[in-house]
């Protein structure tokens, strides 16, 4: 069986509403919040692949631009051409943002046009974040499939930089933090990133971010991970996999649960309809 973390998180919302989505495959329209998360993170990826186009590996400047005074620096004419090649500057952010965008789903042009400006706010302060020090990017929304006792368990990447001791994965959320403050030392999502980046990149998983963007700033939750935690994260995928192979869709209904779900009306355990 071949599983993913989004769908993991969905049987654990609610086993009914994985059914629906998962093994039923009831169709349902996309929602603009979900357009608008889509278009951040194709935003972020361009940035990202801007960026890894952009790097130059250590030691080697002098095989791409010639060693011209007898020093390890690259040469005035060098830099500009690298400046001017690979333009890492908000306005160029910005630029991808409205390139990117996908208005097509939201009710009016003023729905639409709200959320371009809230996009704008939010690639501001993605860009404090990010310029806050030297980055080397490894992957942009890079996906894996990690094998685990019988089980494929796949996914993606937002963002993976090297460190000088192993890897950070940054996952991006285009929401406010939850209240109380997530438990990211128990999250599970970060726990397969951390298992799935030392299979892929081959070097320990350093350091796990969610990166939540907001209109007013972003908010960064940094976490590690020790062999206990993912022991832990371990059995409650097998745990998961067995009660989905199980077919244990009976449903777990709640007003407010019930009330963001697409197949309320459609669920005869729905606590929330139209």
């Amino acid at each position: 069986m071949s599983l993913s973390y989004s769908q993991l998180r969905l049987y654990r919302t609610c086993p009914r509403q994985y059914e629906y989505a998962v093994v039923k495959k009831l169709p349902r329209p996309i929602t603009p919040a979900e357009s608008f998360g889509s278009s951040v993170h194709n935003t972020l990826k361009k940035w990202g692949e801007t960026e890894i186009r952009g790097q130059i590996p250590e030691n080697s400047q002098q095989s791409l631009f010639g060693k011209t005074d007898g020093s390890d620096k690259l040469s005035p004419e060098s830099l500009h051409l690298i400046s001017g090649l690979y333009p890492l500057k908000s306005d160029r952010l910005r630029d991808l943002w409205h390139q990117t965008f996908s208005p097509e789903v939201f009710a009016t042009r003023m729905e639409a046009d709200l959320a371009r400006q809230r996009g704008e706010r939010l690639m501001e302060h993605f860009y404090q974040w990010w310029n806050k020090q030297s980055r080397t990017v490894l992957a942009v929304e890079k996906g894996f499939s990690l094998a685990m006792d019988g089980l494929t368990l796949t996914g993606r990447f937002d963002r993976v930089e090297n460190t000088d001791d192993g890897v950070h994965v940054i996952d991006f959320k285009t929401f406010r933090p939850p209240t109380p403050a997530p438990n990211i030392d128990a999250d599970l999502q970060l726990s397969i990133y951390a298992i799935a980046a030392e299979q892929e990149f081959d070097k320990p998983c350093t350091a796990l971010t969610f990166l939540f963007l907001e209109e007013e700033k972003y908010t960064e939750h940094t976490t590690q991970r020790t062999p206990g935690q993912l022991a832990d994260a371990h059995k409650q995928i097998l745990s998961l996999h067995n009660m989905i192979g199980e077919r244990d869709f009976h449903p777990t209904p709640a007003a407010e649960k019930c009330k963001r779900c697409p197949y309320r009306n459609v669920c005869e355990a729905s606590a929330y309809r139209d």
